[in-house]
């Protein structure tokens, strides 16, 4: 079964104003592509996000409302595609386990959120006709 698409409001990374007369919106979505594969969206920029607040993997997930296992795949696919890894992942059992953003994590982070300001920027001093 397919999985439901996500109300606009929270598909649309930016949107710009409405414009009543002719009921248009400018909306757009950003993510970062290597070789045709995302590396960077809107929902692997929170999850690195949630990693860095919750210190575990599984609980950034859990957060998220996404298995383990497909968060683990996400930050397996950006370590690869990366320089330089963006997750340092311990491993768990009796001593615990976890995970962190490396400062190249941290940075990818930020680059990300400043490059959707600026899109966001672009998006509203566009005009609809």
């Amino acid at each position: 079964m397919p999985k439901p698409k996500a109300p606009p409001e929270r598909n649309a990374m930016a949107k710009g104003p409405e414009h009543a007369a002719e009921g248009l919106q400018l909306k757009g979505r950003i993510w970062l592509e290597k070789d045709g594969h995302t590396y960077m969206s809107w929902g692997r920029a929170v999850l690195l996000e949630r990693i860095a607040l919750h210190g575990t993997l599984a609980a950034a997930a859990r957060s998220m409302g996404m298995s383990y296992s497909h968060a683990w795949n996400l930050v397996e696919q950006m370590n690869r595609m990366a320089p330089e890894p963006l997750v340092d992942k311990q491993a768990g059992g009796k001593t615990g386990g976890g995970a962190s953003l490396t400062p190249a994590g941290e940075k990818a982070r930020e680059e990300f959120w400043r490059l959707v300001k600026q899109f966001q920027t672009w998006v509203d001093s566009r005009k609809v006709q």
